[in-house]
């Protein structure tokens, strides 16, 4: 089956189960809109700063130790799915990035004082975040302009600023890393792929999951990549599809080179940027002390 087929079949199924629930939270979410700050006030506000986005793939395991080290000299961006997990290591992240509208977005953060974090999540996010969350939060806009709804959101609300999705909360924090200006960029916990018998990190919501539990749901949607060592892996039809969009992204978003952009991962499919261990990363580029909570409460005034 060809990428291009993948595309279709996995953008097809998610308007089909989210449509509705799209418009509802919307229209829920419309009396908080004008009342707090928009993504567009984070753009560019870390300039050549290092920016870390953590997933929560299994890979990540292996490297909190180095996260905790680099807490406070660069900006960690994590998706909702790996809180529990650094919450595990007393590990905070500095923003939080959500993607999922579903009631079930709850339960990545049951227990967790988000008082210290940030939280960005789209226009049409499952409105109980915006009345729960503690610390700071941005709203932003999904930027898919081949889904009508999505775009008359986006036209309605162009203040906010748009984010793009590319099938993953993971894409999301990497478009919000580009425009915040950040510089170099690393990933870690990104496998994309089930390279051991784990299916994703240990603390977190679905941690208790295997890779055969994940085979099992549906062999139709499970594909066969490359990964970063040349070897075939199994992944899901929709991973396969987000990595097609993370190597679409690296292309066209710097195409002229001087982002350096490292997959610290150490294990999965994710290529088209330079691979590093996460501790060569830290040594390097996480040297510098950088009051991160006080730029962030500055941009969201």
């Amino acid at each position: 089956m060809t990428g291009g087929q993948n595309l279709y079949e996995v953008k097809s199924a998610t308007i089909s189960l989210l449509g509705r629930l799209w418009e509802d939270n919307y229209a829920k979410n419309r009396e908080y809109l004008q009342r707090t700050p928009p993504v567009v006030k984070l753009f560019e506000k870390f300039k050549d700063i290092p920016v870390i986005a953590v997933g929560a793939g299994p890979s990540l395991d292996r490297n909190l130790k180095y996260l905790e080290v680099a807490k406070g000299k660069a900006l960690i961006i994590a998706c909702d799915t790996a809180v529990q997990i650094l919450a595990g290591s007393s590990i905070a992240p500095d923003i939080v990035v959500n993607l999922d509208p579903q009631p079930s977005v709850m339960n990545f953060f049951d227990g967790i004082n988000t008082k210290n974090m940030t939280l960005v999540a789209p226009t049409i996010a499952y409105p109980s975040l915006r009345k729960t969350w503690q610390g700071n939060f941005f709203f932003y806009n999904k930027n898919a302009p081949d889904i009508p709804l999505l775009a008359k959101i986006a036209v309605e609300n162009e203040r906010i600023g748009k984010l793009t999705p590319g099938g993953s909360v993971l894409s999301v924090a990497f478009d919000l890393a580009f425009r915040t200006g950040g510089n170099p960029i690393a990933f870690i916990g990104q496998d994309l792929s089930y390279p051991d018998e784990k299916a994703y990190a240990s603390g977190g919501h679905y941690g208790n999951y295997r890779s055969e539990e994940i085979y099992d749901i549906g062999q139709s949607n499970i594909v066969e990549e490359n990964d970063i060592f040349g070897r075939k892996l199994k992944t899901q039809k929709s991973m396969a599809v987000t990595n097609q969009w993370f190597n679409w992204a690296f292309r066209t978003w710097n195409k002229d080179g001087k982002r350096k952009i490292f997959n610290c991962s150490e294990s999965g499919i994710l290529a088209g940027c330079e691979i590093s261990t996460f501790l060569e990363f830290v040594s390097r580029y996480c040297v510098k002390d950088i009051n991160i909570p006080w730029a962030i409460k500055k941009s969201a005034r």
